[in-house]
C-alpha cells in the first residue's frame, strides 16, 4: 500500500494561483486509508477551494477499490469528465505519485489533452500493516521496492527498511533494551532477525556476509513487462 500524506492547503492554494476552474480527481485504493482522496475527502477539498474562490467543475471520485493508478479503470472513469477536463484551468490529483502521472498520461495519450496537474498528496512510500491502535490504523513501511528481496535471509524481516542504518551485515551494537538507538521507539530489527531465526534454527545465517547492493536495480524508471490478465479464465 502506498502510504500518502495531504499537503497543507496552503501549499495548494499556491499551487493553483491563477488558475479558477479545478477538476478534482480522487483515488478508492490507497488513498482512503490515509484520508487523503477518497470520496468523503475529495467532496471536503471541493467545498474548501470553493471557499477560497475557485470553481470545482467536476469531482471524480472512484469507489472504494477502484485504483487512479490502473490505467482501465481510470480511463473509465474520465471519460465521462471530458468536457469538464477540456474546460478546466487545472486539475487536482488526490492519489500518489503514480497515481498522477497515469491520469496525465490517460489524457495526453488518450485524448490529446494537455492541462496543469498537480498533487494534492505527499506520497511517502510503500506501507504496510495497518494495525488498529487506539481506534486509529497504523501504517509503517515494510519494504523499499529495492529488486533484490533479502527476507528469506532475515526471516522476513526487512532490514534495509526496518533498521534505521539499513544494515545488511548488522547488528550495529547500539541498541538498548531491544530499542534502536537512532529512533528509541522502535524495536531493533537485528534483534527481531535474531529471536526469529534462533526460532526457526537458522541462527546460523547471522554469520553469512550480504555482499554490497547492486544499485543497477535500482536504476528509475523501473519496467515490468507482464502478460495481461485473461478474466474469462
Amino acid at each position: 500500500m502506498i502510504g500518502l500524506a495531504a499537503k497543507p492547503i496552503e501549499e495548494i492554494l499556491e499551487m493553483l494561483h491563477g488558475r479558477e476552474k479545478i477538476v478534482l480527481v480522487g483515488c478508492g485504493g490507497c488513498a482512503p486509508f490515509f484520508h487523503a482522496g477518497g470520496e468523503a475527502e475529495v467532496k471536503a477539498m471541493a467545498d474548501t477551494l470553493s471557499q477560497n474562490g475557485k470553481k470545482i467543475l467536476a469531482a471524480i471520485s472512484p469507489p472504494f477499490g477502484e485504483f487512479t493508478c490502473y490505467v482501465p479503470w481510470i480511463e473509465e472513469r474520465l471519460k465521462p469528465y471530458m468536457k469538464e477536463i477540456e474546460e478546466c484551468d487545472a486539475i487536482l490529483v488526490m492519489a500518489c505519485g503514480t497515481g498522477l502521472q497515469i491520469v496525465r498520461e490517460v489524457m495526453e495519450d488518450g485524448y490529446g489533452l494537455v492541462k496543469p496537474i498537480y498533487p494534492a498528496n505527499d506520497t511517502i512510500g510503500n506501507m504496510g500493516g495497518g494495525r488498529v491502535l487506539f481506534g486509529d490504523a497504523l501504517f509503517r513501511e515494510k519494504c523499499e521496492q529495492c529488486g533484490q528481496c533479502v527476507l528469506g535471509q532475515f526471516a522476513g524481516v526487512c532490514p534495509l527498511t526496518q533498521c534505521a542504518k539499513g544494515l545488511l551485515n548488522g547488528p550495529c551494537g547500539g541498541s538498548k533494551n531491544g530499542k534502536c538507538e537512532q529512533q528509541p521507539e522502535h524495536n531493533c530489527a537485528w534483534i527481531m532477525i535474531y529471536e526469529r531465526l534462533k526460532k526457526l534454527g537458522e541462527l546460523d545465517k547471522m554469520k553469512e556476509f550480504v555482499p554490497p547492493r547492486d544499485y543497477s536495480k535500482m536504476h528509475r524508471p523501473r519496467v515490468l513487462e507482464v502478460a495481461p490478465l485473461d478474466f474469462n479464465d
